[in-house]
């Protein structure tokens, strides 16, 4: 028996984005949460923390912010967005999908294997796994 399908048929369609630019949207991404805590971090010790904070929330969040319409900084820079699985629709907003989405990018170790596990032939992370979402060419 072979598993049900939930995608519609505009989800199906859509072109995925290759794990080549996903894992440089990710790497951009990293550079971009660890700016602020790098620039804090050499005013003041204590800002150091306020720049990890900071650093960890857009990590959690940056493809849900709606200033941002649903795309990281790496993923707008390099033409590509998260949508859900079953419906095709944008996480713009849908926060707990874009924590979700994020948490095995911030475990260290799990970090790195969920970066490298893009490169599978369903180019899927752990955290699009957890989320059922994927990443599509915006």
């Amino acid at each position: 028996m072979e598993p049900v399908s939930y995608s519609s048929p505009s989800v199906l369609s859509r072109e995925k984005a290759s794990p080549i630019i996903r894992f440089v949207a990710i790497f951009i991404d990293g550079l971009v949460g660890y700016v602020p805590l790098l620039v804090l971090s050499f005013i003041s010790y204590k800002l150091a923390t306020l720049g990890y904070l900071v650093y960890i929330a857009y990590l959690l969040t940056r493809d849900s912010l709606p200033f941002l319409n649903g795309q990281s900084v790496g993923k707008k820079l390099m033409g590509i967005k998260v949508i859900k699985e079953d419906t095709g629709a944008s996480i713009m907003g849908d926060y707990g999908t874009g924590v979700v989405r994020a948490i095995p990018q911030i475990i260290p170790l799990l970090n790195l294997v969920d970066a490298l596990v893009i490169f599978r032939d369903n180019s899927k992370r752990f955290g699009d796994e957890w989320a059922k979402t994927i990443v599509v060419k915006a």
